[in-house]
């Protein structure tokens, strides 16, 4: 049994991979803002053979990620994987995004990344796995997506630094870049969207479980999975 943590495990792909892990009997942990989403999950998988435990904590408040951090080391002593899930995005031109939609965007796609894992670096052990879940917008400009853009261009250099530090360690680092995914984030960016265009959650989730059970003598640096159709 090994022990996972997973940030924004509520819903889209992190959800799945919650479920995938409980599958097959390992000790999960996830945590989130939304206490009812929590719940919600806790519910739905109480039958699964492995463990969840949930927690509430906003991702873009360093003083949350510090004390649930505290907790999980006493708790679990040794991270397994470590699974940075959680996405924010809010679309405006340049001339017209708010600083404050812009600051939650970075805080949350790429000073949380940071955060939680310098305060779980302790915790993770030769063999461990950091995924860091990118996106397509990790290489491309999009119009109207600087903030998105801008915190995942960001998440991709602060990923092959760490790859880099945590060589010798024994620790594998991987960047996922997944393009359009049908989830929930897009309820909230408004009409227009081609979401019959779009990956399935599950079947997304189902192909970065893969990658991480990978033997640990093959390392995937980062991947990048894309619908069919291309960028949408």
């Amino acid at each position: 049994m090994k022990n996972v943590v997973i940030s924004g495990g509520t819903s889209g792909i992190g959800r799945q991979l919650v479920h995938l892990f409980l599958d097959e009997g390992h000790n999960v942990v996830t945590f989130s803002r939304n206490k009812k989403k929590l719940n919600k999950l806790f519910n739905e998988v109480k039958n699964f053979p492995g463990k969840l435990s949930c927690m509430q904590c906003d991702v873009s408040k360093p003083e949350q990620i510090k004390k649930i951090s505290i907790k999980l080391k006493k708790d679990l002593k040794t991270v397994h994987y470590l699974i940075n899930n959680s996405g924010t995005n809010s679309l405006g031109t340049i001339d017209k995004i708010k600083l404050n939609d812009w600051k939650k965007i970075i805080d949350v796609n790429l000073t949380g990344p940071f955060y939680l894992t310098q305060c779980l670096f302790s915790a993770l052990r030769k063999n461990s796995i950091v995924l860091n879940m990118g996106s397509i917008a990790s290489k491309t400009g999009f119009p109207n997506w600087s903030a998105y853009c801008s915190s995942k261009f960001g998440l991709k250099g602060f990923t092959e630094s760490l790859r880099e530090e945590l060589r010798p360690k024994g620790v594998r680092v991987i960047h996922a870049e997944v393009g359009a995914t049908n989830t929930a984030i897009w309820d909230d960016l408004g009409d227009g969207w081609n979401k019959d265009s779009m990956m399935n959650e599950k079947e997304v989730a189902l192909v970065i479980f893969d990658n991480l059970k990978l033997k640990n003598t093959v390392n995937i640096d980062e991947f990048t999975l894309m619908p069919p159709a291309g960028i949408l």
